[in-house]
């Protein structure tokens, strides 16, 4: 009676460390396959803007402002009202001139 509950002991540890495995290895693999490049100048840039995330720029917050600069969907970068009374826009824009896209052009965005 022992010997049976020691084997199925076993077993069960055999069987949930292969399922383990398996599943890991196909964690793995989606993670390759799914991969995602982020652009890290939205972070950058995201960490020059005040972080007021007050939406005055007409953005959802200050990641929302940096994503669109970056992208290019942002008219000036005067638009973050609490970062231009402190001298933002002129360094995003040093930034910008700095980190060209990934094509190597300048992100043509005015301070105003």
């Amino acid at each position: 009676m022992i010997l049976v509950s020691a084997m199925t002991i076993v077993w069960s540890v055999v069987i949930l460390a292969g399922l383990g495995l398996i599943f890991g290895l196909g964690l793995a693999i989606a993670a390759k396959v799914f991969h995602v490049e982020v652009d890290t100048r939205i972070e950058d840039i995201a960490a020059i803007l005040p972080q007021a995330n007050c939406g005055a720029c007409g953005f959802p917050g200050c990641n929302g402002f940096a994503e669109a600069i970056v992208n290019g969907k942002a008219d000036n970068l005067s638009q973050c009202k609490p970062g231009s009374k402190s001298g933002k826009p002129e360094a995003i824009r040093k930034y910008l001139d700095e980190h060209p896209n990934p094509d190597g052009s300048i992100n043509p965005i005015k301070v105003k």
